[in-house]
């Protein structure tokens, strides 16, 4: 894949992805529904302030546009509200902008629903930690964007979910992206496996779900879930991580020589070491081990 193959570290791919961004300023119609859902999310915050209790039709509203994100939890759901409602500007721009272009919104979510699937079908022994890994991630990152996670605020998971299978389906985006410039950055070149990426983000998509679900029952859980979730996909990746090398190492110990793939020519005998004898052969005498017994004395 592009990503799996190009160089470019953490840095360098965050600054490439502001530029890109930055761009958009150039064309004004582009920035119509950024403006557009801004504008909606300044009215609901200024009537969610003073009208109370809610009505329930403005609640309706609050939750398609996850305007009252940012609102509840202190700093630090002001900061998850934020980053929220930059996932919601992404998921706008990305329903709508596609249309003045006559194009589909959201290519790629088909495939990343089969995607999904088709990948967990091959090698799920070892596909197992990183998918447990990601629904703690995504865990994670609802509460950090829904602090109290109240189900007006929901919608923000359910945006995050489809952008994750359009990520899956289309074998590229900014997440798988960032994950390999990051994961080259941290280790030094090393990269993941694409298919390792893809089931991280399959947990991503059913962590998110799964947040969704429970805010809409009204089951704040989603924190204290995320850590299970984690250790267990720890543990499993550390135990899947020492099964492969165990191998190598025995192998290395005890000098064991693999045998040579089919069709390859016969390994000569070390020097020193005796043929076998060809088939038919009549066996050599077996060696003389002692002296014969000294002849019978002479009678005289």
């Amino acid at each position: 894949m592009e990503q799996e193959k190009d160089k470019t570290g953490l840095g360098q791919y965050l600054k490439n992805a502001v530029q890109q961004g930055l761009q958009v300023l150039r064309n004004p119609v582009k920035l119509l529904p950024t403006i557009a859902i801004s504008a909606v999310w300044i009215i609901i915050g200024i009537l969610s302030s003073l009208w109370k209790p809610f009505p329930w039709p403005m609640q309706v509203l609050s939750f398609l546009s996850y305007a009252e994100g940012g609102l509840f939890g202190g700093v630090l759901g002001a900061v998850g509200g934020i980053a929220g409602k930059v996932v919601m500007a992404v998921f706008i721009n990305s329903l709508i902008l596609p249309l003045f272009e006559k194009k589909p919104p959201f290519v790629g979510v088909a495939g990343g629903l089969k995607g999904m699937f088709s990948n967990m079908s091959k090698d799920t022994a070892k596909g197992i930690a990183p998918l447990l890994m990601g629904v703690a991630i995504a865990l994670f990152l609802y509460t950090f964007m829904n602090i109290n996670q109240r189900w007006q605020n929901s919608m923000v998971g359910l945006m995050s979910a489809v952008m994750l299978l359009q990520n899956i389906g289309n074998k590229g985006g900014f997440l798988t992206g960032l994950i390999f410039s990051g994961a080259r950055t941290l280790t030094k070149g090393k990269v993941p496996r694409h298919i390792t990426v893809v089931r991280f983000l399959t947990g991503m998509t059913l962590g998110m779900t799964l947040a969704v679900g429970l805010s809409l029952v009204g089951l704040h859980w989603c924190f204290w879930l995320a850590y299970p979730f984690f250790i267990v996909g720890f543990i499993l990746a550390v135990v899947t991580k020492n099964a492969q090398q165990q191998p190598a190492t025995a192998k290395a110990l005890t000098g064991a020589v693999p045998p040579p793939p089919p069709g390859a020519a016969p390994v000569p005998p070390s020097q020193g070491a005796v043929p076998p004898p060809p088939p038919g052969a009549v066996p050599p005498p077996p060696p003389v081990t002692s002296c014969p017994p000294p002849p019978p004395p002479l009678n005289r």
